[in-house]
């Protein structure tokens, strides 16, 4: 009795991955008959151990796509970096929004971020941002100078809108949530904040975060590192916007015997020996460099009245506001802030209660103790221990009588002697200084 014919196919499939590749088989009525006589062979003559059974294998002809590699290709998903992260929340702000980015301040023109084009006013370079530079290519091209580790965004954010709906938004924070919930852009929270915004409302530079006034875009920006404390120092909790900051800020704890290469002096830190090798060889100490004529001066109080005088700079005025006093340098004005009203005294005397400003003021308090004497008179060899004593010692030798009795004509060396003389003979109780 004949067996009846099979009528299963077995159609093979291939499969790439989680995909499943369509395979077309071709089966020839040959391959039916050979397939059916194979099946016969195994059913009835079934081998032994020691024999071998030849089986004809069927032809099947597989045509594939070439691009459907190209489709069904299931790379392992790759980590997206810190500068990937950083792009991304800087091309969403700035492509949906007002807010334009500033390159720098050189004391007398803000500068372009893209082209380096300088404006006097801040509102100037926003519309020329605005107008010239609103496009992606401009900003991938910045975004590729960069690096996770130096990255810092200075951001204007003057009358900041959402130019999708035109809403009106108050801080950088309040457009971060609007751009997310209100239209659904992917904006990265858990990177470090490295976009600081500034604000220029009026004459004065404010901050945008807290109601503090400064005189100059550098002083201020100085003064945002308070409020974006992204990488802090563990030895003098100095707070830096991102980790290029830090990492310079942490060589000037680095103490040692650092050499100059062009005179041999030593410097206990790296960086005091580069601050001596750039203001003294390099610079020929003449550090303070005009931004628009590159001519260099010998401070900057000097080269402030030159941007004044000839570049037409309008007079930086540096007041106190707690006693109207006015000073020369940002500087001046911050000592005497920490100085006269903060009333700041970090350095104390181990051998009594007695506080002090700075280390200066301690060493030359410790003399009251130690009695040491480093300074002699080379007339008389008789030793000091302050060197303005000395200097009022020199005067006796030099027979130096510039404190004068009006009333009698007699000249002192030292000023106390003509109190006491004013004292005792005159009877005078005015403290006054006459000459």
């Amino acid at each position: 009795m004949k067996p009846k014919k099979s009528t299963k196919v077995i159609i093979p499939f291939c499969f790439v991955g989680k995909h499943q590749l369509t395979v077309k088989t071709e089966i020839t009525e040959d391959t039916k008959k050979s397939n059916f006589r194979n099946e016969v062979k195994k059913t009835v003559n079934k081998p032994t151990k020691t024999e071998t059974v030849k089986v004809k294998k069927p032809t099947i002809n597989i045509t594939m796509d070439k691009g459907l590699f190209k489709t069904i290709k299931n790379p392992r998903s790759t980590p997206i970096f810190e500068k990937d992260k950083h792009c991304n929340n800087f091309e969403v702000v700035l492509a949906h929004s007002t807010a334009t980015p500033i390159r720098n301040h050189n004391g007398f023109a803000y500068t372009c971020i893209y082209c380096t084009e300088h404006f006097k006013h801040p509102a100037d370079l926003k519309t020329h941002t605005l107008m010239k530079h609103d496009n992606r290519d401009d900003r991938r091209k910045f975004m590729k100078t960069q690096t996770s580790g130096g990255y810092l965004l200075k951001l204007d954010i003057t009358m900041l809108k959402c130019t999708i709906c035109d809403t009106n938004i108050d801080t950088l924070e309040g457009l971060f949530d609007h751009l997310q919930n209100e239209h659904k852009k992917l904006i990265y929270t858990d990177i470090k904040n490295q976009i600081v915004p500034f604000k220029f409302d009026g004459e004065e530079l404010k901050c945008a975060i807290c109601p503090r006034v400064f005189t100059t875009y550098k002083v201020l920006l100085g003064h945002m590192r308070s409020h974006y404390r992204n990488y802090v120092c563990e030895v003098c909790d100095y707070g830096c916007f991102n980790r290029k900051l830090m990492l310079t800020h942490k060589k000037s704890h680095k103490t040692g015997s650092f050499e100059c290469n062009t005179c041999s002096k030593v410097f206990e830190t790296l960086q005091k020996m580069r601050q001596h090798s750039y203001t003294i060889h390099k610079f020929k100490s003449m550090p303070a460099k005009c931004t628009v004529c590159n001519e260099r001066f010998k401070s900057f109080p000097i080269k402030d009245q030159h941007m004044i005088s000839v570049h037409g700079m309008k007079p930086v005025v540096r007041k106190c506001l707690a006693c109207d006093k006015v000073f020369p340098t940002q500087f001046a004005l911050r000592i005497h802030t920490k100085k006269d009203h903060l009333m700041e005294r970090d350095y104390k005397c181990e051998e009594c209660e007695m506080k002090f400003f700075s280390k200066e003021q301690l060493k030359f308090h410790m003399l009251k103790h130690t009695g040491q004497k480093d300074f002699q008179c080379d007339v008389c060899l008789k030793w000091f221990t302050r060197k303005y004593v000395l200097s009022e010692h020199m005067r006796i030798h030099m027979n130096d009588r510039r404190y004068k009795c009006l009333q009698c004509g007699r000249g002192f060396v030292q000023k106390c002697s003509w109190r006491g003389h004013m004292r005792s003979v005159h009877g005078e109780t005015d403290n006054s200084v006459l000459y």
